[in-house]
């Protein structure tokens, strides 16, 4: 057996160590990485309250902690942590392990934005959404986190090129790393966050379960419609892995342009909420229905995204065939067509798996 592993090592060195040690070091490193991963998902909250500098509420805030106080007994659940971000952006989510380790997060923008009543039913429809995940709102946050890690990434690598001097913000070769970097990096962390979350249509139901909690559908429509209009006219820097957190989605479809080539925006891949306005529609007793043509347009950008990572994963390919015939100074013909032939149908079938993924959840 450990002839047949050394035989098809990358590099034709074999395992530098006896099997037994190397299964040894593999089963401390799964081990390693659930402890890390449990880890992970018990300080998630925590994590993401400190990626938006939330804050604990004040005696200021008195009159929110007594509507959360008042929706969280009518809703018959714990009452859950009240935190503020200074950010002008108008928004709201919820973070948490369970019921009973949960916060509500309000932005600054969204508490200047709206009047007391809309405030109580975006209040009303966080808690309902605490009420419904139950069991799984640590999931969703856990989600966001580790998927913002990915994208984070994408950031990473374009503050480095910058710092190393691959040139300035506004440079075309810093720009298309990071866009390289997405496009590796944003369909996964889009899969886990769609494979995570409830599906887009059933947000309609926490619209309307949220109505039972402060009564007012008109309200909850009108906070909905100032806080899209908001995020309309500004925009705000948000990691995509945590749109599907916020009341309303915060991001918009804008294409990146280098050297006067438009490259596709990954944001699409995750939308987990349906349109604002057809959440207004349904509060106010009248569902729309979207035409064919928005079906294709949803096609499209869908499929462009996916098609440019899946030119990034063939780029990483002709990478690897390059450092194995650098590492063995030599091309081997048989050995990279073998793994090409590995690579691209594992390849293939992941973003198979993906494309099913996103075509279901997006409908």
């Amino acid at each position: 057996m450990r002839e047949l592993l050394a035989g098809w090592g990358m590099f034709g060195q074999g395992l530098p160590l006896p099997l037994p040690p190397v299964l040894i070091i593999v089963a401390i490193g799964a081990l390693a990485l659930f402890l890390l991963i449990l880890l992970m998902y018990l300080i998630a909250d925590r994590l993401l309250l400190r990626w938006y500098h939330a804050r604990k509420t004040s005696n200021a805030h008195a009159q929110l902690h007594e509507m959360v106080h008042r929706l969280a007994s009518k809703a018959g659940i714990p009452e859950p942590g009240v935190f503020i971000v200074d950010s002008a952006m108008p928004n709201a989510f919820v973070a948490g392990r369970s019921k009973r380790h949960a916060s509500v997060v309000l932005t600054t923008g969204l508490i200047d934005l709206l009047d007391d009543e809309e405030m109580e039913a975006v209040l009303a429809y966080e808690l309902t959404h605490i009420n419904i995940k139950n069991s799984s709102i640590g999931i969703v946050t856990f989600s966001g986190v580790l998927a913002g890690m990915l994208i984070a990434l994408a950031n990473l690598a374009f503050w480095g090129a910058i710092l190393t001097g691959f040139g300035q913000e506004d440079d075309p070769a810093p720009q298309l790393l990071k866009f390289f970097v997405t496009a590796l990096v944003a369909p996964i962390a889009a899969t886990i966050i769609q494979l995570t979350t409830r599906h887009r249509h059933l947000e309609y139901q926490t619209d309307e379960q949220s109505v039972l909690l402060h009564g007012k559908p008109d309200k909850l429509a009108c906070a909905l419609r100032k806080i899209e209009e908001h995020l309309k006219s500004h925009h705000f820097e948000v990691n995509p892995a945590h749109a599907h957190l916020f009341i309303v989605n915060p991001l918009h479809d804008s294409e990146l342009t280098v050297l006067d080539f438009r490259l596709p925006c990954y944001h699409f891949l995750f939308r987990t909420q349906p349109a604002t306005e057809e959440r207004v529609k349904r509060l106010l007793k009248g569902a729309g229905v979207a035409g064919a043509r928005e079906e294709g347009r949803k096609k499209w950008r869908l499929l462009r995204p996916l098609s440019f990572s899946f030119i990034a994963y063939l780029l990483i390919l002709f990478l690897i065939i390059v450092l194995d015939t650098f590492n063995r100074k030599d091309f081997i013909f048989k050995r990279a067509a073998i793994i090409s032939a590995v690579y691209i149908v594992t390849l293939s079938l992941t973003f198979i798996i993906m494309l099913v993924v996103f075509r279901v959840r997006l409908k």
